[in-house]
């Protein structure tokens, strides 16, 4: 029988606000021993993502972009948006600061295969499960490891 990502998901679904300080998000990832926590609004409805690695990242000191200098001109050899990516990163004082709104979602039907290909090619912690608008669970490498260790195959 083929698994689907609503077989595996974590039901009980820890969520935090835009809102929340970036303190309280380290209090709820470190409480709850979660690496990751999707982000909604007061009526529930998906927002974005937000996890460990984006509290780290926050810490990580400015980038300064690289500059090739040519007949006394400077030329960035990067975009102004991603000093202004940074410049918000090191500012950031709330959930809403950090939240990765493009993360990638799964719905409940889709199989086994996307979460492991998801959670292997993208820079997330977790990966929740969203339908009609709103978070119904989430799925993260300790539930593919779980999985395991009933002798299950991750994917079929």
């Amino acid at each position: 029988m083929n698994k689907t990502v609503g077989d595996i998901m974590t039901k009980k679904v820890i969520t935090v606000s835009p809102e929340d300080p970036l303190r309280k998000l380290a209090e709820v990832l470190t409480a709850e021993k979660i690496s990751g926590a999707p982000v909604v609004d007061p009526q529930g409805k998906y927002l974005g993502v937000v996890g460990e690695h984006d509290l780290i990242r926050h810490e990580k000191p400015l980038h300064i972009p690289t500059v090739l200098t040519l007949f006394d001109s400077w030329i960035p050899l990067e975009l102004p948006s991603t000093l202004k990516k940074e410049i918000s990163r090191i500012g950031a004082t709330s959930v809403g600061d950090l939240v990765n709104r493009n993360a990638p979602t799964l719905a409940p039907k889709d199989p086994l295969r996307t979460a492991v290909t998801l959670l292997d090619r993208e820079d997330v912690d977790i990966l929740p499960v969203v339908e009609g608008g709103r978070v119904v669970g989430v799925v993260g490498r300790e539930d593919l490891v779980r999985l395991l260790l009933t002798g299950d195959d991750v994917v079929d």
